[in-house]
């Protein structure tokens, strides 16, 4: 009477047994790297990179388009309909220098941050308007050397508060 019963219990613990190996196995493949700083809120993942190159300000993430020749560069986002939200172009230059930037073929508006060596927002022009077809296409030219510029939706810079001065982290592409 017995025997069936103690079967069956070496049956499901078998069974067990091999079930929670795999889940464990599981979770160490697709476990990732933390590390926790004394604030409790704060987790700093390390282990996960990002899937595209991005432009990060304050708190947000711009997910960009590099444009870093001279083909790229004078194309732009000339021609698109629309860019999604947390979308831009970064357009990186060889050296620092005073590069204009107009709105030529542009079908929505843009916000412009100029970017220097070191990082840091050095001129913001908001909510540029495309040129229309009748009229002379303005240039916008910073105040100050930048390395790099960023072309955003109009009104990002405004809703997230972003000023001359800020510090901008980037991330372009693997470095492997």
């Amino acid at each position: 009477m017995y025997k069936p019963l103690l079967v069956a219990a070496a049956f499901l613990t078998i069974f067990l047994g091999i079930l929670s190996s795999l889940f464990f196995l599981s979770n160490q493949l697709t476990a990732t790297t933390t590390t926790t700083s004394t604030k409790p809120s704060e987790t700093i993942t390390t282990s996960e990179k990002p899937r595209e190159p991005y432009v990060k300000i304050r708190e947000t993430i711009f997910y960009v388009e590099v444009a870093d020749d001279d083909a790229e560069r004078g194309r732009g986002l000339s021609g698109r309909e629309s860019l999604p939200e947390n979308r831009g172009m970064l357009f990186v230059f060889e050296k620092p220098g005073r590069y204009s930037f107009w709105m030529y073929e542009m079908r929505f508006a843009l916000d412009i941050i100029w970017i220097d060596a070191d990082g840091r927002v050095v001129h913001i022009e908001e909510n540029l308007q495309p040129c229309t077809p009748n009229q002379v296409c303005q240039s916008y030219t910073p105040s100050a050397d930048a390395k790099y510029v960023l072309e955003i939706n109009a009104g990002l810079v405004k809703k997230h508060g972003v000023v001359v001065g800020d510090f901008v982290e980037f991330w372009l592409g693997s470095a492997d």
